[in-house]
């Protein structure tokens, strides 16, 4: 029995490259993140003495130097994908950055400029490597086959990409738990042994998770697939084509070699550089799929980052106000310290068990909606929900230690994975293009938004061709538009966290319903457009 069958790859896909993207790309990607965000706080209180009136602060404008990067870096890492970097270049060089980022935060001896340099490199590894998690997946998916009844030629579907989207899903919320379960209690584990200081323990930490990125790092560049433009002939034709064509947006037939066999002379329609970045951000107009899945991963990556960093410096902090935590009371005897520590990581963990939970049921709630276009949102709008309901109630609490907090970071969890997947989903399905074949359509007409997903007879989509050829930029703008969200978040609510702790979680209540504004509205119009074409 074919193992393959049951899974939603491509049946050109190897089996390393499935199990590399998979476990190295959306697993550790989250983890990193979610260890280095769930600790910065500690980090900052155990190896700076930071006081607590301060923690918001500094964790805001750090946050806020992240997503600055990001939000250049992600779409340039998207363009360099499509490339002769390729994914698996771009992959292995995030992880790299990440493990010298990881280092860097222990090494330079202060908050300014030494954890900032520390932040900048670590978000230039993060963004190629959260960047990879949507551009890979339209590769490792291809349409469904059947045959007609009629005439016994055969139909090609639309790809399985929520299926796809849910298990990439499932193994991020599994990530984000080993970045709670096993990177953040390496400190409280390491400081409870006598010949570690709380300092240390926390340095030490760092320093292991810096070495596990850089095993993941060697793995991607073995594991996953090769860039699909390999030439090397000429590598300064090849220097000037790629500025040309990638930076600037030329036409790329300028550069193109006398025996037209660079893939980017195939089509040079197809919107590259610039003109590319500028395609992925318009389409959103075009499709309400993309224009959707933006906005889902607008709040997806705000929800993430506002679990995995508010919610530890949420409770440290008031750990550290109510003096039940000092610097030298890591390993002490009353152990208030450590009491933040497992308190932050359960809370969290509580919220990213949901989340892994239930990535598989919005991966499939995502393919079933998408067979009728007016419902396609509905997985959106369900996880908006359950977001300002999370967030909110949670906002409200007067302790974290509360038996109530668990159940409200349960529903922000259902809430993160939600976004995450759906939106994940709706953007690879508007990325794999299905074309239909009709006698009186040219043969580059595709699907409209809102005609019927039961066409008389499909054809095979060109890869170098439609949206496809620019799905590294489209996925650029994808997490450009989470970086957004971040920058906005981090700076915002961590000014606000110092006069108001419950502030952050009040901004990705109001993000949610945003999102539920946006999904609601895109279903409605597209409801409507539905039924009069059907009166027509």
């Amino acid at each position: 029995m074919n193992l393959r069958s049951y899974l939603p790859f491509s049946r050109h896909t190897r089996p390393l490259h499935a199990t590399t993207y998979l476990l190295g790309v959306p697993l550790f990607s989250i983890s990193f993140l979610v260890f280095l965000n769930s600790s910065l706080s500690f980090l900052l209180t155990n190896l700076f003495s930071v006081p607590a009136s301060r923690l918001g602060s500094i964790v805001g404008t750090l946050g806020f130097v992240d997503e600055l990067v990001a939000i250049v870096a992600a779409p340039i890492w998207g363009l360099v994908s499509d490339g002769r970097l390729g994914t698996r270049g771009v992959s292995a060089l995030g992880y790299t950055a990440i493990a010298v980022g990881l280092v860097l935060f222990v090494q330079l001896q202060s908050i300014y400029p030494g954890l900032v340099i520390g932040r900048v490199v670590f978000s230039l590894g993060a963004a190629a490597v959260t960047t990879m998690v949507s551009a890979i997946l339209p590769e490792m998916t291809s349409p469904v086959r059947t045959l007609d009844a009629d005439d016994g030629g055969e139909i090609e579907h639309a790809a399985p990409t929520g299926k796809l989207a849910g298990l990439v899903g499932l193994f991020t919320g599994l990530g984000a738990l080993i970045g709670l379960g096993v990177f953040l209690r390496l400190p409280p584990q390491l400081a409870a042994r006598p010949d570690f200081t709380p300092a240390q323990a926390v340095r030490a930490a760092y320093l292991i998770v810096a070495g596990v990125a850089a095993l993941v790092a060697l793995w991607c560049a073995l594991g996953l697939p090769p860039p699909r433009n390999t030439d090397t002939t000429n590598t300064w034709r090849h220097i000037k084509s790629w500025i040309w064509t990638r930076v600037w947006g030329g036409d790329p037939s300028v550069y193109a070699d006398d025996d037209a066999s660079a893939p980017a002379a195939k089509n040079p329609d197809v919107p590259r550089g610039v003109r590319g970045l500028w395609a992925a951000a318009t389409v959103a107009f075009d499709d309400g799929r993309i224009g959707v899945a933006y906005v889902g991963g607008f709040v997806a990556r705000a929800s993430s980052v506002g679990i995995s960093l508010f919610l530890p410096l949420y409770v440290n902090h008031y750990f550290v106000s109510t003096g039940r935590c000092t610097p030298s009371d890591v390993a002490g005897e009353r152990g208030g310290c450590r009491r933040a520590y497992i308190l932050a990581a359960t809370l969290t963990g509580t919220s990213q068990l949901t989340a892994l939970l239930l990535a598989p049921v919005f991966g499939w709630l995502t393919d079933r909606c998408a067979a009728v276009p007016s419902l396609r949102t509905l997985p959106l709008i369900l996880s908006a929900a359950l977001g300002i309901a999370g967030f909110t109630l949670f906002s409200l609490l007067p302790s974290p230690e509360s038996r109530l907090a668990f159940f409200y970071a349960a529903l922000t969890g259902a809430s993160q994975i939600g976004a995450i997947v759906s939106s994940l989903g709706l953007l690879s399905q508007g990325v794999v293009e299905v074309k239909r074949f009709d006698p009186g359509l040219g043969a580059d007409d595709t699907l409209a938004e809102t005609d019927p997903l039961l066409a008389r007879a499909l054809a095979r989509t060109d890869p170098n061709n439609g949206r496809e050829a620019f799905k590294g930029c489209i996925a650029g703008v994808y997490s450009l538009s989470g970086a957004a969200a971040i920058l906005l978040l981090t700076k915002a609510g961590g000014a606000a966290f110092d006069r108001t702790p419950s502030a952050p979680f009040w901004m990705l209540a109001g993000f949610n319903a945003l999102l539920a504004v946006v999904a609601v509205g895109n279903g409605v119009a597209v409801g409507v457009r539905e039924r009069r074409r059907v009166r027509i």
